[in-house]
């Protein structure tokens, strides 16, 4: 898988590039485990949903043709979008979401008055 596997990355490389705003912040990276092959896509925090895409489009392609490429060599492939969650988010509404990610839920039951 070794000459593949940097095929793949350099694919991947160049499709999120054509994807987002600031192509010099791309950051794809590649580590091979026996026969699976692991892609870390890093974008700058405002070039995230162009590589999601919508309803998440982009990024399920991209996987997919990933796959399909890792699977000529009998390996299997998974891309990953790295989410550094250390930076804050400027536009991040407050939240006030349960777990289940169903908006206006709390964790307490209403009562009645």
């Amino acid at each position: 898988m070794g000459e593949r596997s940097g095929q793949i990355a350099d694919y991947v490389q160049y499709v999120v590039e054509q994807l987002v705003e600031n192509s010099e912040n791309v950051n794809v990276s590649e580590q091979v485990d026996g026969d699976e092959l692991f892609v870390d896509i890093e974008v700058d925090r405002p070039d995230r949903g162009r590589v999601i895409g919508k309803n998440g489009r982009l990024i399920r392609s991209l996987r997919v043709v990933v796959r399909a490429a890792a699977g000529r060599d009998g390996s299997t492939a998974l891309v990953e979008l790295v989410e550094d969650d250390d930076e804050p988010a400027d536009d991040a509404p407050a939240s006030d979401t349960a777990g289940d990610g169903a908006p206006g839920d709390s964790e307490a039951a209403p009562t009645e008055a």
